[in-house]
């Protein structure tokens, strides 16, 4: 019996992997310190909305990454840069990333958006 993969899930596994190799190459050419601050915003982002959705995997992911930013609360300021202390690369860097996972969302989206009315 031959499984068939649907095209979407080679197609996320192919941009997770892509993704993982550009995090490795980035982070050893710039290192950096770990912003606990944005571990403790992802965690208080991602606990309600896995609440409201009924997803556990979400609510216990943000419930961990909150207690890992509480948990370094005093190194928030030593390791967080806000926007204006970037340098110009940086900036330019962070742009970049956020444009290509606001993409990669509107594409998740209009895959959802898609799949559900050719199969309803």
């Amino acid at each position: 019996m031959i499984i068939m993969i649907p095209w979407i899930l080679i197609a996320v596994l192919v941009t997770l992997i892509i993704l993982a190799v550009v995090a490795v190459i980035m982070k050893k050419k710039y290192k950096s310190p770990t912003d606990y601050y944005a571990f403790f915003v992802i965690g208080i982002t991602w606990l309600p909305l896995g609440l409201v959705f009924k997803n556990p995997a979400l609510w216990g992911m943000g419930l961990v990454f909150m207690a890992v930013g509480l948990a370094h609360k005093k190194d928030w300021k030593k390791n967080h840069k806000p926007w204006n202390k970037l340098t110009k690369e940086e900036k330019k860097i962070k742009t970049v990333i956020i444009t290509i996972l606001g993409i990669l969302v509107l594409i998740g989206l209009a895959a959802f958006l898609l799949a559900n009315y050719i199969y309803y």
